[in-house]
């Protein structure tokens, strides 16, 4: 779960190839200015959100969304990828999604034994809830591409609110004839 813009940022340039040397050079920042801009010294800015988009772009990861997500308490959903659904992709979707029901019914359970949640066992809870119903929504929407409706190309995130109802940005099902 990425709780700081510090954290996303951390993640990201452990995804980069090259670290934070080259998430650094990918900025156009030498080593030490991107020090100094994550870290506030020599009177330095922190990042501004273009930087902060041009380093998830060379991560090639959701980090930051993620962030914003977490921030607004939404989940992140990606379904870009069910466009080309198959029953077998659609069956590993199914059995990922019983796997992380199974590892969080599990950390409950654990959670439970002493009789409190404490915020590190609250914390993993809520990770695993997470996972879970990513991979939920990523079947759902894999379950409706396979069977004729269609995902738009351009849907690539979907946030699920909790006690509110699902806001699907930058998505729209289509029927088969249109």
């Amino acid at each position: 779960m990425v709780d700081t813009l510090k954290t996303a940022i951390r993640l990201m340039c452990k995804a980069h190839p090259a670290g934070r040397l080259g998430m650094a050079k990918g900025l156009g920042m030498s080593i030490d200015q991107f020090h100094n801009h994550l870290y506030r010294k020599c009177q330095s800015r922190f990042f501004t959100v273009d930087e902060l988009m041009k380093m998830e772009d060379l991560s090639r990861t959701n980090h930051l969304a993620e962030y914003f997500a977490a921030r607004r308490r939404l989940t992140l959903v990606d379904i870009s990828s069910v466009q080309n659904v198959d029953k077998v992709d659609l069956f590993d979707i199914e059995l990922k999604t019983s796997a992380a029901a199974g590892e969080l019914a599990t950390a409950k359970l654990a959670a439970v034994s002493d009789g409190v949640i404490d915020n590190h066992e609250r914390k993993t809870l809520s990770e695993l809830f997470n996972k879970k119903i990513r991979h939920q929504i990523h079947g759902f929407m894999g379950f409706l591409a396979l069977y004729g409706v269609g995902v738009s190309d351009h849907s690539v995130d979907m946030f699920v609110a909790s006690n509110r109802k699902a806001e699907m940005a930058g998505m729209h099902f289509e029927s088969p004839e249109a």
